[in-house]
């Protein structure tokens, strides 16, 4: 019998080894970018051809004192030097219970965050990278 895969079982580590603090939710995106091949005295596209992919992923993190995502080297911090020269980074989804990563990210680069904090709720972190590349459990 097939097992689904819930959010108790998904783990989400950055670099192979720091674990993404408390977080509560990802969403990646891949997009194939296509280009219609239209030519004259057709009105019908002779060909729809792949030009590019984009892949880009948002993670949603409770915020806790002193673990935010510069402190877990996710979020570059300090000024333009360190901005520009933060390495790329790798993410993978992993199964806790069957103990084999999901999904992997390559090539992640930071885009935007921001946070929310109500009266009645956790604050937490909407964090947004771009990807160069995603794969799933069967690899490249």
């Amino acid at each position: 019998m097939p097992t689904p895969i819930a959010g108790a079982r998904a783990r989400l580590y950055f670099n192979g080894t720091t674990l993404a603090g408390w977080c509560t939710g990802v969403r990646v995106s891949e997009n194939m970018q296509l280009q219609r091949v239209d030519v004259l005295g057709n009105i019908d596209s002779e060909e729809i051809e792949p030009v590019g992919r984009q892949v880009t992923m948002t993670a949603d993190f409770v915020r806790i004192l002193s673990e935010s995502l510069q402190e877990q080297g996710i979020w570059p911090r300090g000024g333009t030097f360190d901005v520009l020269n933060f390495p790329e980074m790798s993410a993978t989804i992993y199964d806790e219970v069957g103990g084999a990563p999901i999904y992997t990210l390559e090539g992640i680069v930071c885009e935007t965050r921001n946070f929310q904090v109500d009266r009645m709720g956790l604050m937490t972190v909407n964090a947004t990278f771009q990807v160069r590349r995603v794969h799933d459990e069967a690899g490249p």
